[in-house]
């Protein structure tokens, strides 16, 4: 099997196992492999590098997704429309890799790797960034550019919260319910509710 190939079988195989273990030993990934720990070593330097390479193809799935299939509706569709697209979809996709957002958010190991990827993916100035507060100044008819910044906040801090929650729910040993996009009466009203703050009068 060439390098290429043992190294995409060590990638896909590390997503699936953080999908169902909330810890994943290099043992873990190896077995799973057929390589040995070495190998693992050998291609990726390290667990904690390898779980980045992981998470970073994850996050630009979710980006690649909304740059070309969402972000394309927001010219053909009212605003209400594509934000439910939006949300709907990220919440989806979020509930297929919550291990993942799980090594995301609340594993230590690699914690400041993660949150430092997370800030460069969704809060710097890149491409994607640009692309949204482009859309939403268009869309809102905002001139001011801090605007934009303002109301793309609001809005990457509503989709968060409910995947904070969901994930809380998965990790605790408790029987608690709390209302998510599950249903669909609730992302109505939860959609209604963010778009009365970030929509221009």
């Amino acid at each position: 099997m060439r390098s290429y190939e043992i190294k995409r079988k060590i990638i896909e195989n590390t997503k699936m196992l953080i999908q169902t273990k909330s810890q994943v030993t290099i043992k873990d990934i190896a077995d799973a492999s057929y390589v040995n720990i070495a190998a693992v070593n050998y291609h990726f330097g390290s667990k904690e590098q390898l779980l980045n390479i992981v998470i970073n193809e994850v996050l630009m799935d979710l980006k690649h997704h909304i740059t070309h299939t969402v972000l394309e509706k927001i010219k053909k569709e009212p605003i209400e429309e594509t934000l439910e697209s939006l949300m709907t979809y990220i919440y989806t996709f979020s509930l297929e890799n919550m291990g993942i957002l799980n090594y995301l958010f609340l594993t230590k190991e690699i914690q400041n790797e993660s949150s430092s990827l997370l800030i460069d993916t969704f809060f710097t100035d890149n491409e994607f960034t640009r692309l949204v507060y482009e859309s939403l100044a268009e869309n809102m008819n905002i001139q001011n550019p801090k605007e934009s910044y303002a109301k793309y906040m609001i809005l990457f801090s509503s989709f968060s919260i409910p995947l904070f929650i969901q994930i809380a729910q998965m990790r605790s040993s408790d029987q608690m319910h709390i209302e998510t996009f599950k249903d669909p009466e609730f992302r109505k009203f939860f959609i209604s509710s963010i778009l009365k703050m970030v929509k221009t009068q």
